[in-house]
């Protein structure tokens, strides 16, 4: 997590000068960078651990039904108001979220077990949701590109200061391999935040949020294609559903 998020933000903070798009940041945009930095930070870390104690099949859903929490508190708090049909697309789409990243064949067999992890889930749902809203809320009132750059430059030392306290060891050498895989989730989790400010800017957040969602069918995807693993045959309707609801979106929408 910690290069993810250095790797990210020195990419970013060297395409903001290269680009000449370097934001102009401030003391006022500080308190809501803090927040975003503390939500996002609790979020992964509690989604992390809940997959540790699992069960997977549960946990993996619950973190991805995030978008519900979002919807909710941007509804809410900055006033978006939905039509029937936008309403109906979003639930659809979280239906097919929650399809998608469920095994169901692993699901009917810990339903009856512990489960650790599910509390844990919960909490990084709600933090998850909470930094997504909040993330539209400052993308309306400050410029959301500077507020990425802000929250990156508030995580990184967080997250310095989290390892020293809890004093975990490194698991090993870097090798090449793992070295690209840190560049790479660096890029995309970053990108994937420029996006989601750039769409929020475009247009509601609560629609642009529900697309951010649909993230559980790359991994599916590409388990098929590429791993040659067999999903589950709720997966696949979890697929089928999931862009049936963004086709209702985009519908309701237009």
């Amino acid at each position: 997590m910690l290069g993810m998020q250095v790797t990210g933000t020195v990419m970013y903070a060297t395409a903001l000068a290269a680009l000449g798009r370097w934001p102009a940041l401030s003391m006022e945009q500080v308190p809501l960078a803090l927040a975003l930095a503390i939500l996002g930070l609790a979020g992964l870390l509690l989604f992390y651990k809940a997959l540790a104690v699992g069960p997977i099949a549960i946990v993996s859903p619950i973190g991805g039904a995030y978008i519900a929490v979002t919807v909710i508190l941007v509804v809410i708090f900055l006033g978006e108001r939905l039509t029937s049909g936008q309403l109906v697309g979003i639930a659809i789409t979280t239906f097919g979220i929650l399809m998608t990243g469920t095994d169901g064949r692993t699901l009917a067999s810990v339903l009856s077990r512990p489960k650790p992890g599910v509390w844990l889930a919960l909490l990084a749902m709600l933090g998850f949701g909470g930094w997504a809203a909040l993330m539209a809320y400052a993308t309306r009132t400050h410029d959301g590109l500077a507020m990425i750059l802000m929250q990156r430059m508030i995580s990184v030392p967080f997250s310095l200061l989290l390892l020293a306290i809890i004093r975990r060891r490194s698991p090993g050498t870097l090798d090449v391999s793992m070295v690209g895989i840190v560049l790479a989730t660096g890029l995309f989790d970053t990108l994937a935040n420029v996006l989601y400010v750039l769409g929020v800017q475009a247009g509601f957040a609560s629609i642009v949020a529900t697309g951010s969602g649909v993230y559980p069918i790359i991994p599916a995807l590409l388990a098929f294609t590429v791993q040659g693993e067999r999903l589950a045959p709720n997966q696949y309707v979890g697929i089928v559903v999931l862009l049936g609801g963004l086709v209702a979106l985009g519908l309701a929408g237009s």
